[in-house]
């Protein structure tokens, strides 16, 4: 299967799901004006880190804050419930960020929550080593998100031609799985899938969005880049103004304690990512926990808008700017918004 010709629209089944009303209730809404709410997150480190910890350690409490993380098994479902107003706010990875304002929904990006380039991978079986090496071969990922486009980017990079590889659409589970089995022969997939697909597929990582592991040309990369960010409905936002500088500051403090000690928030959140601290431990290395509105977080928005354009996944073409609102950071931590 071509990755640029699939047969349904990953947008369009999103927010279809979020017309079929009712299928969060309470778990996910938050009345106006209230201390008292839940935020949206999908259950890996590159989203939830800052707001699990934040949690967990008390911070949101010390803002005055009575705050649940709400653990979406997707980022699509997650999507469905912002789009639906049954969910106010929540950490997103870039792709499902540039769908809703491609839609023009009445979101803001309110700040970059971490660089997860590093978490991002194309694992492979033995024997492909080289670039070279996935010509005529069959590589997993999941459409639509941010897998495709770093693979594209790959290839490209690397100058393999994109139809000379076969591309099957898989969720982040069943690649795994394909891989175990050689159904496939790499997968392009973020953590904590990557640890799984080396530990029970035996596959070794080829490259990052961060750094090349080819033999002889080992290094960092720049050719793609990927981000979480924050999002919230606009009309939270008009009613809570205090209330989301005090979740802001509540987040750069768990921040600021994951980056000092990483060994015990790798096992404060194990319960809550169904995963062992071991694994999370490898994780947290691989992220770059940093909040703020930055050129490069600016200029990734941008080149994804540009490659899902480019690849029919949304009409238009927002212009990023516009869907990012800066105030509440100038705010509260100033020093952290230079774009």
């Amino acid at each position: 299967m071509n990755m640029l010709r699939t047969k349904s629209h990953w947008l369009v089944g999103t927010l279809a799901v979020a017309l079929l009303a009712g299928t969060f209730g309470d778990a996910t809404s938050v009345r106006a004006d209230d201390t008292k709410f839940k935020i949206g997150s999908s259950r890996d480190l590159q989203l939830g880190a800052q707001l699990g910890m934040a949690m967990h350690k008390g911070f949101f409490k010390e803002e005055g804050l009575d705050i649940e993380v709400a653990y979406f098994t997707s980022g699509a479902e997650m999507t469905s419930a912002l789009a639906a107003g049954q969910l106010q706010l929540g950490s997103f990875g870039d792709f499902p960020t540039v769908n809703m304002i491609a839609a023009n929904l009445p979101v803001k990006i309110i700040t970059g929550v971490a660089e997860i380039s590093g978490t991002q991978q194309l694992v492979v079986k033995k024997g492909i080593n080289k670039p070279e090496d996935l010509k005529g071969k069959k590589i997993a990922l999941t459409v639509g998100s941010s897998a495709e486009s770093l693979f594209a980017s790959a290839l490209a990079n690397y100058k393999i031609p994109l139809d000379s590889v076969e591309v099957l659409n898989m969720s982040a589970p069943e690649q795994v799985a394909a891989l175990a089995r050689g159904d496939v022969d790499g997968i392009t997939v973020w953590q904590p899938y990557v640890l799984r697909a080396k530990n029970q597929a035996g596959g070794h990582a080829m490259l990052s969005a961060l750094k090349s592991f080819i033999p002889g040309m080992e290094g960092p990369l720049n050719f793609y880049a990927a981000y979480s960010v924050f999002v919230v409905r606009n009309e939270f936002l008009a009613k809570n103004p205090n209330t989301m500088k005090k979740v802001l500051r509540a987040m750069k403090k768990a921040e600021d304690y994951i980056n000092a000690n990483k060994d015990d928030t790798a096992k404060t959140m194990e319960k809550d990512m169904k995963a062992p601290a071991k694994d999370l431990r490898v994780f947290l290395d691989e992220n770059v926990y940093k909040m703020g509105i930055d050129a490069k977080l600016v200029r990734t928005l941008g080149r994804t808008v540009n490659y899902m354009h480019s690849v029919g996944k949304i009409k238009s073409k927002p212009d990023v700017k516009s869907f990012i609102d800066d105030s509440y950071m100038k705010s509260v931590l100033p020093n952290l918004v230079n774009y």
